[in-house]
Formats: structure tokens, C-alpha cells, sequence
């Protein structure tokens, strides 16, 4: 039998080889004297009853920027300071890399300059180096890559571990710990990202708690997880899309639906583990309540009664957020708003967390897609009941029947709290969001690019096309033909909406008359592209294509923000291409052409 060793099995394998060479270190020491930690006391010096060792750093703690949040700079007693030996390992980091990159620079101009002078007429032309944001002055120190790169593994080798040690920041305890919600003990989901999330306790939020997310951390969260991909540049350029992003939600009036993040070191260990972590992290508003996904459907230890979820969507949902909710969805062009990304209060409230799948600068084939938005893939799952979408066949062959209930989901639809029972929230925002879109739309991307601090272009493009069509043309024309825009084939029309839940022999019905269509778009839902099952594509129309606004053009955009490309898609071309169409691809749910 083969054995075949990760990633990871090989680190820990070093780690556990390394201590049995460097037994565990009787002397307290500093954390970053210790390979691993198994305990870590918070504060510069040992405790009283320590047995010993000295800090790296005699002068005590120095203050560090805060990127983000309601400050922008923490005073040296706050828990955002770190030990100013982090802050010279972080410019040793730095320092390295400069170096490299100087004596890169400096080798290739002493090869240039030993050319021999009879090349002259066929000299190369000079070649540019490639940016580096490490040698870039203009960068802060939180937007560098290095400041979210752990230490080498080289170089903590020869490091003792420790059964305790010192010079610990922050407490880490693992995110996924239980939580009380309405009288009944749940499991906190670790979340689907590979990187670590933890609690631990600030002074930068009224409650005292928060929540960092650390990455690049060399250790798999659990089974079914891989090890972190470590991009220290990649990451930086999340941090400041997220950065923007918070900003953005500050200038607009999402602060109640959208925890505040900002940037700060981290110096802690890993917990279960001992592994330091003194980079930096990404620190978020700690948020109260469950996720959606554990509410409806994990329930663990058990779920709570039908009537008490019914309860919940029916009376207790706060209206006002959902609709705020939506709105922000499709202004941030939101591509990952599901269950488990949206948290559910006691009273009602809602959170959105995870927001950083936006503004396509992530998913570059992803305009948005979301739950609380209609014409989405995720709002349509809901819908259908996680059948019809996948177009998943049955044992006769014809197209699977979708099942007649309803999920609560379907209540996140903003046109059920729209005010005197308008059908069309149109041009109709809250007075801070009306003029938050208006000030966008009167930017030039480059502006806003520049304003809220995007990484990329792009991201500010999409913003202004966004914001333009959301407050020129109305909310429902921006979902249906704004940019960006999903492929076709992931376009879905609007659908009668479900406002209120019955229980209904053992699951959830609409409690009042309900009777959506079952149509679906032509192609495949997963790629985007056209159907290729060697099956009847049991799609009913193009998707894109709404027979309430007549013969509105599909997208009247002139750029396309991505390959600058004009373009002018009449309705009348996709009904073309429709028409196109075999006949036996075109019928209906009830079979008629």
C-alpha cells in the first residue's frame, strides 16, 4: 500500500520530528522564541509566577494604524498595538525583499553594461521590472504583501517548542464555538473558506468582541478543508477591495446591515495547536445570532418547530433591512449571498457577512447573484426547491417536477415590504442611499477608484454602471439589463412573489395564493453556455429576455467595462436566435410549443 503525505501531513510531520530534537523548553519564553505555543499569555512580560525569560523589546508597545472602523489610529494601550518587535520582524520581511529586488536590478544593469560594444546595433531594448508594490513608498504598510506573509519555516526550524510563553496580543478561540439562540444550543459553522476565523476580545467595538480572519495560515481546519493557497499579493489586493467596500457601506447607510472591518496586526497561536500567528488579519464587527443555513436546515442539535420558523419570517423579520439588503446586493454586485452568509438575529435583524465576492474582482464571470435578488441563480433555488435549476433528470426521462412547497427564503424578497403595496421599488431609496447613488453616478470611475480606494479599475467601473442605472432607470431595469450582467443562460425572469408561510403537512406552503411559473432559460445553468446533455434541454425561453417591458433592448450599455468593447443587443436579435432553436428544446413545463 502507497502512503502519500499532503502538504500539511509533511509540516506537522517536521514540526512533531523538530520537537522531539528540541524538547519543550522548561523557560518561559517570548512567543517569538517558541516554535510552537501551546499556551500564551497575553502582556509584554512574564507573569508573576513565570519562571523566566526577557522580552525582545525592552521600550514596551508601539501604536499601529488601524485601517478601517471608526478610528484611524490606535494609541499604544489599545489591543490593536503590537510589540515593536513585530514591527522590525515586519520591516526584516520587507527589508529582504527589497534587497532581492535591488540586487536583481543591480545584476541585470551590470550584465547590461558588460555588453561588448560590437552589439550596440543589435541591443536589446531595456526590459521594465515588474511592479512591486514592496518597493512602492506610496503603499501603507497594511497593503503590502509581506505584512500578511507568515515567518519562513526555515527559520522557526530551530526554534524550542514551548509549553508556555509570553508576548501574546490577542486570545484566539476558534469562530466555531456554540451559540444560544432562542433557547436552544447551536454549532457555529467554521465557515467554506480554507482560511482560519477566530474570536477574540478589542476595544475597537461597543461589545468588546470581534472577529479576525487570518490567511495564510499553514494548517488545515478540518476534514474535507485543503491547506490554505498562500498569495501574500493577492491578499493584500482583497484587503483593499474590503477596506473600500466598508467605506463604501459607511457613505451609503449600510452600517447596520454590514459589520465594520478594518486592517490590524495579529499576535496570537493557533488554538489546539501553539502555531504563532503575528501577521496581519483582516478584523471584522463580531456578529450575534445564527446563520440562515443553520437556522432553517442544519439545526444542530435539533431543529426548532416549524411554527417558531414560521413565526420568525412571518412577524419578526425586519423589513426595513431586507430591502436595504437587496439593494446593496445588486449595487456591490454581490456573487455569493446564500444562507450561510446572511445572519439572523433573535429580533429579526439581518447581517450580511462575507461580502468580499464583489464588483466582480473576484468572479470575472459573475455580475450577481444573490437571494434576496430576483432573475439570480441562488434567488431561483430557493424557488424551485433546489430541483428544477440543476435540470436534473428522472428515471422516464422527461424533466424533473419541481415540488410544490415553500421555502422561508422566499420571504427574503424585497417586493413583499416595498411601501403601499407597489410591485417596483423603481427609483424609490432610502433618502441616504438616493444620495449616496447619486454622487457615484456623478464620479468618473477613475474617481472612484480613487474616493473609496478599489484595487482595480474594474471594480469602480462596475460600481458607476451600477449606481448610474440604479438611480437613472429604476432598481428592476439595473437587475434585468444592467452591467455587469450574468450569462444568459442565468438570467431568470421575475416570478410571482410568496409573502407569508403556512405549515402544511410537515413542511411550509405559501399562505396565500401563489402560482409561479416553472419555466426555466435555455442552456446550462452551471457553465453559462449552451446545452449539451444528450437530452432535451427543457429550458423555455432566453434568458435576458422579459415579455413585460415589450421590445426593451437587452442591454443598451455602449462599453463593456471589461474588454471596452461597444456593443448593441437588441431584443429583436435574441428573439432571432430563439426562433433558431429546435422546436423539441422550446416546449414548455406543459408541453405545448
Amino acid at each position: 500500500m502507497t502512503v502519500r503525505l499532503t502538504a500539511c501531513d509533511f509540516f506537522m510531520l517536521m514540526l512533531g520530528w523538530a520537537s522531539l530534537s528540541h524538547p519543550v523548553d522548561a523557560a518561559m519564553r517570548h512567543v517569538f522564541q517558541c516554535r510552537l505555543c501551546y499556551r500564551c499569555h497575553l502582556g509584554d512580560t512574564p507573569p508573576p509566577n513565570g519562571s523566566g525569560g526577557s522580552s525582545p523589546d525592552k521600550s514596551g508597545f508601539g501604536a499601529v494604524s488601524v485601517i478601517g472602523g471608526d478610528s484611524t489610529t490606535a494609541s499604544s494601550t489599545t489591543d490593536v498595538a503590537v510589540l515593536s518587535a513585530l514591527s522590525r520582524h515586519l520591516m526584516k520581511s520587507r527589508t529582504r525583499t527589497l534587497s532581492q529586488a535591488s540586487g536583481d536590478a543591480e545584476d541585470r544593469s551590470r550584465g547590461g553594461a558588460g555588453a561588448t560594444s560590437g552589439a550596440t546595433a543589435h541591443r536589446r531594448k531595456r526590459r521594465v521590472p515588474a511592479y512591486d508594490p514592496e518597493l512602492d513608498p506610496t503603499v501603507p504598510i497594511q497593503f503590502k504583501p509581506s505584512s500578511y506573509r507568515p515567518r519562513r519555516q526555515t527559520e522557526m526550524a530551530s526554534l524550542p517548542v514551548c509549553d508556555e510563553c509570553y508576548g501574546c496580543r490577542q486570545n484566539l478561540t476558534l469562530i466555531s464555538e456554540s451559540t444560544v439562540f432562542l433557547n436552544t444550543t447551536y454549532t457555529s459553522e467554521i465557515g467554506a473558506t480554507t482560511s482560519w476565523i477566530f474570536r477574540t476580545q478589542t476595544n475597537m467595538t461597543p461589545s468588546g468582541d470581534a472577529v479576525v480572519k487570518v490567511y495564510c495560515v499553514p494548517s488545515i481546519k478540518g476534514l474535507g478543508f485543503t491547506l490554505p493557497v498562500c498569495s501574500p499579493r493577492r491578499i493584500a489586493e482583497l484587503m483593499k477591495l474590503l477596506v473600500a467596500l466598508d467605506k463604501l457601506s459607511e457613505d451609503c447607510g449600510f452600517t447596520d446591515l454590514i459589520p465594520r472591518m478594518w486592517l490590524a496586526p495579529v499576535l496570537g497561536v493557533l488554538p489546539g495547536v501553539g502555531y504563532p500567528i503575528d501577521w496581519w488579519g483582516l478584523w471584522m464587527e463580531y456578529v450575534e445570532g445564527i446563520s440562515l443555513e443553520n437556522f432553517l436546515y442544519r439545526g444542530i442539535p435539533r431543529r426548532l418547530p416549524l411554527e417558531t420558523i414560521a413565526d420568525m419570517f412571518n412577524n419578526r423579520l425586519n423589513k426595513t433591512r431586507i430591502v436595504k439588503g437587496a439593494i446593496f446586493d445588486l449595487l456591490t454586485s454581490q456573487c455569493d449571498r446564500h444562507a450561510q452568509n446572511l445572519f439572523l438575529q433573535e429580533d429579526g435583524n439581518l447581517k450580511l457577512i462575507d461580502n468580499e465576492s464583489c464588483l466582480q474582482h473576484m468572479w470575472r464571470n459573475c455580475g450577481f447573484d444573490s437571494v434576496m435578488v430576483p432573475t439570480t441563480q441562488k434567488q431561483e433555488i430557493v424557488r424551485l426547491g433546489n430541483d428544477f435549476v440543476s435540470k436534473l433528470p428522472i428515471s422516464t426521462g422527461q424533466p424533473q417536477v419541481p415540488r410544490f412547497y415553500a421555502d422561508p427564503q422566499l420571504l427574503l424578497d424585497y417586493r413583499c415590504y416595498l411601501p403601499e403595496g407597489r410591485e417596483q421599488m423603481g427609483t424609490e431609496y432610502p433618502p441616504p442611499i438616493d444620495k449616496c447613488l447619486r454622487n457615484i453616478a456623478s464620479m468618473t470611475p477613475k474617481e472612484i477608484a480613487s474616493f473609496y480606494g478599489f484595487p482595480d479599475g474594474v471594480a469602480a467601473i462596475n460600481l458607476h454602471f451600477r449606481a448610474t442605472d440604479m438611480i437613472t432607470r429604476g432598481y428592476e431595469w439595473a437587475a434585468k439589463y444592467g452591467h455587469p450582467q450574468n450569462a444568459p443562460t442565468k438570467r431568470y425572469r421575475f416570478q410571482p412573489k410568496c409573502c407569508s408561510l403556512r405549515v402544511h403537512e410537515g413542511g411550509f406552503v405559501c399562505g396565500h395564493a401563489w402560482k409561479p411559473s416553472f419555466e426555466l432559460p435555455l442552456g446550462d445553468p452551471f457553465t453559462g453556455r449552451e446545452w449539451d446533455k444528450d437530452r432535451a434541454d427543457p429550458g423555455t425561453y432566453w434568458g435576458g429576455t422579459f415579455p413585460e417591458d415589450g421590445d426593451m433592448v437587452v442591454n443598451v450599455s455602449d462599453v463593456d467595462p471589461i474588454t471596452g468593447r461597444r456593443r448593441r443587443w437588441a431584443r429583436r436579435q435574441v428573439v432571432k436566435r430563439f426562433q433558431a432553436t429546435p422546436s423539441h428544446h422550446r416546449l414548455n413545463v406543459g408541453g405545448t410549443a
